[in-house]
């Protein structure tokens, strides 16, 4: 496993825990220098990279110092293995390495006298650095940098028109959406795209029309361009929300659990017992943990302020004996490797998913849908809910989770209805026999597909969405 360690310190080499495999440290992401430590034997540096087939080749460096003869200073081990990484017989087989870390930065150099879309995306990205939270601001760079930039980076201000954000929008439409390194995929016409696919395009589209309305805008108020038509221009694309769907219950939740290796079941645990996003679970310290409530604080993100979220006994029970003699600064949870996680439980998150044998398209993010669902299932006011999972208002719970309380809306109307009038005599043994099917009929029903209504429809009434063009990106 890849931890977070300074190997130029002796006394964090000192630290680690004797075992089999290398401590790794991340040189470039698919380039590694790491430490061997094990039982009765001298402490040695090792390299690693990563092929181009997705494997990795490893080479022995040389000892550490005070190791015996012919060590190496760390200085000198990064040396070998950059050497060692350049070698052509290397070269040849090694995937593409990248710096570590978030980019701060656009991947543009703007130049010349013409004022051009990417101009003004640098001069937006400026302001936002100031305006906005880092992780909006981290959000808002990526998608400048994947989307915009090289599409229509040179194009002058000027001559952005009506038709230019008709062909910006059908390119991005029509390009498949890319995941992570993986290289992206070939177009697919718009004719080609299912509802949902559609869907999530359109939502990407309205995001990154957004942004260049803003920029445009705001390059007219500085004084860079006198012509308003480019952000006038713009407009979003109708579309429709569509309330999440893929949750588990509490048997599927079980299944989950029992794949999941110790580490990776208290992160998960972490994530039912809250709602809380996987980073807000890796930020959360011991203090955090029963800090004056029952439950835990959750700090600001994003646009959102900080929160508390109240716990039922068995949360709390987990929390305080998860934390159990461990200093307040600590990370709440903490990788088996005894570093905070850093988005290392995808992979492993995607194994147990799996083996339990729950949908494909199940992300550890559901778990914060699960965990909503479950309480508005049980009829749990919405406002209640959304305190929770730390919206402002209840809005975005309603309209993300409110298709899921179908039975909850049945239960509520049959105890709440005031009779009109008294029941003259006693309805016929048909109807009777028919109620009672109704109702234990529905008890074996899973609550997910209960009075479903289908609508595939990605178009609202209107043609043109009238909607704010912007919010903060934001996970719900």
């Amino acid at each position: 496993m890849i931890g977070r360690y300074d190997f130029s310190d002796p006394a964090d080499i000192a630290a680690l825990p004797v075992r089999l495999e290398p401590h790794w440290h991340v040189l470039q992401y698919c380039r590694h220098i790491g430490v061997i430590k094990r039982p009765a034997r001298p402490l040695s540096w090792v390299a690693r990279f990563r092929t181009k087939q997705g494997t990795y080749r490893q080479e022995h460096l040389g000892k550490l110092p005070g190791e015996g003869s012919e060590t190496l200073s760390y200085a000198e081990a990064v040396a070998a293995a950059e050497t060692w990484f350049t070698h052509p017989t290397n070269a040849n087989i090694a995937a593409d390495s990248r710096a570590t870390g978030s980019k701060t930065d656009l991947d543009y150099c703007p130049w010349g006298d013409v004022f051009t879309v990417g101009h003004a995306m640098r001069d937006f990205i400026e302001w936002k650095r100031i305006a906005a939270t880092k992780d909006t601001f981290g959000a808002l760079l990526s998608l400048i940098n994947h989307h915009i930039l090289p599409s229509i980076g040179s194009v002058p201000l000027a001559e952005f028109k009506g038709h230019a954000a008709k062909a910006f929008t059908l390119d991005v439409v029509e390009q498949p959406p890319k995941r992570g390194n993986q290289p992206r995929g070939p177009k697919r016409s718009i004719q080609s795209l299912s509802q949902e696919e559609l869907r999530t395009r359109k939502a990407t589209v309205n995001t990154l029309l957004g942004i260049l309305r803003l920029a445009f805008k705001l390059a007219w108020e500085n004084g860079a361009t006198d012509d308003e038509r480019a952000w006038r221009c713009i407009r979003r694309l109708p579309n429709r929300s569509r309330p999440r769907m893929l949750y588990l219950n509490r048997d599927e939740c079980r299944l989950l659990l029992n794949q999941c290796r110790p580490d990776l079941r208290d992160l998960v645990l972490g994530a039912l017992y809250t709602g809380c996003r996987a980073t807000e679970l890796d930020r959360l310290k011991v203090g955090d943990v029963a800090q004056d409530v029952f439950g835990i604080y959750v700090g600001a993100m994003k646009s959102g302020p900080p929160r508390f979220v109240f716990l039922p006994d068995e949360g709390m029970e987990f929390f305080l004996s998860l934390v159990q003699a461990r200093g307040k600064d600590e990370p709440a949870f903490l990788h088996q490797d005894g570093t905070d996680w850093r988005g290392r439980y995808k992979h492993l998150f995607r194994n147990a998913i799996d083996a339990a044998g729950l949908p494909e398209g199940f992300v550890f993010h559901g778990l914060r849908h699960t965990y909503a669902s479950q309480l508005v299932q049980a009829a749990t006011p919405l406002i209640v809910v959304a305190q929770q999972l730390g919206h402002a208002t209840a809005d975005t719970v309603a309209r993300t989770y409110g298709h899921m309380a179908p039975q909850i809306r049945e239960m509520q109307v049959r105890k709440n209805f005031a009779p009109l009038m008294e029941r003259q005599a006693a309805v016929g043994p048909e109807v009777e026999l028919r109620m009672q099917q109704l109702t234990m009929g529905r008890a074996g029903v899973d609550w997910r597909t209960y009075a479903v209504v289908e609508d595939g429809s990605t178009r609202p009434k209107a043609n043109f969405s009238q909607n704010s063009f912007w919010k903060e990106p934001d996970e719900i």
